[in-house]
């Protein structure tokens, strides 16, 4: 037996053979040997059904397997459920293999996970909105049949999730705890995810998914607040009694991807910026719209690194102020 080698936007990937990995338990060590044994070399997509995994022929019930090996799992009283966790637990140890199971969610720490293992890096401000755009197109190809209810449902949860790690992550040199830190305060999450010192408001991230609409006004409440996320409906950003409502509620500017996110704008080679641009140069009657200090209102996604770079290079907090940003 040998490692399978699998090539990725030109770089090749690696899935060590079993009997090069000391594994934690014989439960890991039996779902890696039969994963290996069914993935096609070469083959780097979705392509292990993981509704039939625990039909194949392989000697064991992969949640018992799980459970008399000691790994942690959490409660769930459908066998359908328990074989998920039991899966998941598998897949937080080796998120690459992620990437070949289909018919399966997995929750946003194996998503990302796996999607570094493609890209051969960890995600940063340079690449975290083309690790989105893989999860997303990976995600596309994940699903053979139609989803569950309680799948659909978990899939628009972790979707959420995928979008505030993904930019934790991209802004995590920025992190201090002092400065810069993440809001993990119930009483006062609904006013946004991440938070920067500065006068004379505190300047509030407010990180979404896909679409803004009335969640993301519900961020806003007469502070400064940026709005982040990889929206992908142009025409929330097009009309201006929602770019006022934005404004009235106190956001400073909206983060918007500028390469392609949805199956739309892949085929179309466009993006959620490049949309609304085009939107404004066609009807001149509308002006791009400008925050209260005179500045873009609405941003391109992958300068959110820079931006937040930029306030945070003024150590001092008495000289750092969202005024003219």
């Amino acid at each position: 037996m040998a490692d399978k080698i699998f090539v990725f936007e030109g770089s090749n990937l690696v899935i060590t053979e079993p009997e090069n990995i000391t594994f934690e338990n014989p439960f890991f060590e039996t779902i890696y040997q039969t994963l290996f044994d069914e993935i096609t070399e070469g083959d780097l997509s979705p392509h292990i059904d993981f509704d039939r995994f625990h039909d194949l022929s392989i000697g064991f019930n992969i949640f018992d397997l799980a459970k008399d090996n000691n790994v942690r799992m959490d409660k769930e009283k459908t066998s359908e459920s328990k074989k998920i966790k039991a899966m998941l637990s598998f897949l937080k140890e080796f998120p690459s293999f992620f990437n070949f199971l289909e018919n399966i969610n997995a929750n946003a720490e194996v998503t990302i996970k796996s999607a570094e293992f493609l890209i051969g890096d960890n995600v940063s401000p340079d690449n975290f909105i083309n690790v989105k755009k893989i999860i997303d197109d990976w995600n596309r190809g994940r699903w053979t049949r139609t989803k569950t209810v309680s799948e659909s449902q978990a899939g628009v949860s972790t979707l959420g999730s995928i979008s505030e790690n993904l930019l934790e992550k991209a802004l995590e040199t920025f992190i201090d705890n002092d400065n810069f830190f993440k809001n993990n305060t119930s009483e006062v999450q609904s006013y946004g995810d991440f938070v920067l010192m500065c006068l004379p408001n505190n300047l509030w991230l407010s990180v979404k998914s896909n679409f803004a609409r009335e969640r993301l006004l519900a961020s806003g409440y007469t502070t400064d607040i940026l709005g982040v996320g990889f929206f992908t409906d142009s025409t929330e950003f097009t009309s201006g009694a929602k770019i006022r409502n934005f404004q009235k509620v106190g956001f400073v500017a909206m983060y918007v991807p500028d390469i392609p996110i949805s199956e739309d704008q892949v085929t179309n080679n466009t993006s959620t910026y490049s949309e609304i641009e085009s939107f404004y140069n066609q009807h001149q009657e509308h002006n791009f719209p400008l925050n209260i200090n005179g500045k873009p209102f609405i941003r391109k996604l992958s300068e959110i690194g820079d931006d937040v770079g930029s306030l945070l290079a003024e150590a001092n907090i008495k000289k750092r102020t969202t005024i003219g940003f």
